[in-house]
């Protein structure tokens, strides 16, 4: 039976599940837009507002593992409307902080509720859609997540000016409990449980025939520790976000102080690498199962695809660091983080086909990984520019990630599961 890109669990992605994550990285990101009107404010030091704006990083990564089992043990929809609600409410009582310590408390918590979004979604996307549409599912919900820095600063620029920066956090609070509660609603963690869910769809989805287990097999993540497959899957995502974190955090400033643009025009090419991303990864996610209808071939269809991205990404950056004009410059910055797009098309369908009905582990361990690579990145890029004297020779070093990540691959086989979840 064909594969057609209609149906309710399309509607589920583009309606719930997208958005969701849309209003997650605003959540997110709306601290560091707010951060100079913030710091004005209480009289914090820029070490201080450090602290604050890293704070979430830490409980987000530490808890991406039991987040990943929460959303199988109980669920997706339960999970993720509990998580919701929490990140929401924290979102938007950041206005109640009144000092260091309560803006630290406020954002470490703020972490801890988001955690389990991302693993709950890719559990989501692994139950609802078959393997032949999961690279165009995943690539909708990553291209959620990748809209949040592009819309974040004008949007909550614009609150911040016109009502004050108290406003852009209610906002965004009272839109995301709203869509916690369209997704109580409308969503449901198996297609079968869905009242709105056609004979025809449950037949589409279930055409590939995967066996999965009904619960998570009990002491699946100490034995998957003992997995070559697992260690790369998770690595690899270390050293992708190593790169990624160059755009997240440094880019503005290697502009304005290394290549001498003004803060004006900083603002308008420091978001061009992430629109390229975001065309990138529904690219990707299209010719991903395109690959996978032609050749059957799971290990075809994400393999390639992601030592090709991460190739790509790094020789992109090394090139980039050493053009002589800002044009190029930015061309090839463009090209360097729509490919680490590529890659992270193939690295979420790779955890479902790995992780089967420890999906959530296995996604969350990778997060794990990525959060933790978002913290070490630019404290390793701070410290090459003052090894290296020079952005372009930090830029070379931390394009070197990019080929130990393209090596990982060829240790990760998405077209076997982990065999401690196999045998279980």
């Amino acid at each position: 039976m064909p594969i057609r890109a209609h149906g309710l669990r399309w509607s589920i992605m583009f309606f719930l599940l997208a958005p969701i994550t849309f209003v997650m990285s605003l959540d997110r990101t709306a601290i560091a837009v707010a951060a100079p009107t913030i710091q004005h404010e209480y009289g914090f030091s820029l070490l201080e507002m450090s602290v604050i704006l890293t704070s979430f990083s830490y409980t987000y990564a530490l808890l991406q593992v039991p987040g990943g089992w929460l959303a199988e043990r109980f669920g997706p929809r339960r999970t993720l409307f509990w998580a919701n609600a929490l990140w929401s409410a924290l979102t938007a009582a950041t206005p109640l902080g009144f000092n260091l310590v309560s803006f630290v408390g406020l954002r470490a918590l703020l972490g801890a509720g988001q955690a389990a979004d991302w693993p709950s979604s890719i559990v989501a996307i692994r139950r609802w859609f078959p393997l032949r549409e999961r690279g165009k599912g995943n690539s909708i919900l990553l291209g959620g997540l990748y809209l949040g820095p592009i819309a974040a600063a004008p949007i909550t620029t614009w609150v911040i000016l016109a009502f004050g920066w108290r406003w852009a956090f209610y906002g965004y609070g009272l839109l995301g409990i709203m869509l916690g509660i369209a997704w109580w609603v409308f969503f449901r963690d198996h297609p079968e449980e869905h009242p709105n869910i056609t004979p025809e769809e449950q037949t589409i989805i279930g055409a590939d025939g995967e066996k999965i287990a009904p619960t998570i097999p009990p002491g699946a993540f100490w034995r998957c520790l003992g997995e070559t497959q697992f260690w790369a899957i998770g690595v690899q995502y270390f050293f992708l976000v190593m790169i990624q974190s160059f755009y997240t955090t440094w880019l503005p400033t290697y502009l304005v102080t290394d290549r001498n643009l003004s803060l004006k025009a900083m603002g308008i090419y420091a978001s061009l690498p992430w629109v390229a991303m975001f065309c990138s990864v529904f690219a990707t996610g299209a010719l991903a199962d395109a690959i996978l209808r032609r050749t059957g071939s799971v290990w075809a269809t994400r393999v390639p695809t992601a030592i090709a991205g991460f190739v790509i990404s790094a020789v992109a950056l090394m090139l980039a660091a050493r053009a002589p004009g800002v044009p190029l410059m930015m061309a090839l910055l463009c090209v360097s983080l729509a490919a680490v797009g590529v890659t992270q098309v193939s690295i979420w369908p790779s955890t479902q086909d790995l992780g089967r009905s420890a999906t959530g582990l296995v996604s969350g361990w990778t997060n794990f990984w990525g959060n933790a690579a978002g913290v070490a990145g630019p404290m390793l890029m701070a410290a090459l520019v003052h090894w290296t004297g020079s952005w372009s020779g930090a830029m070379v070093g931390i394009a070197i990630a990019g080929i130990a990540g393209a090596v990982l691959w060829l240790f990760v086989h998405p077209q076997r599961p982990l065999a401690a979840l196999a045998d279980a």
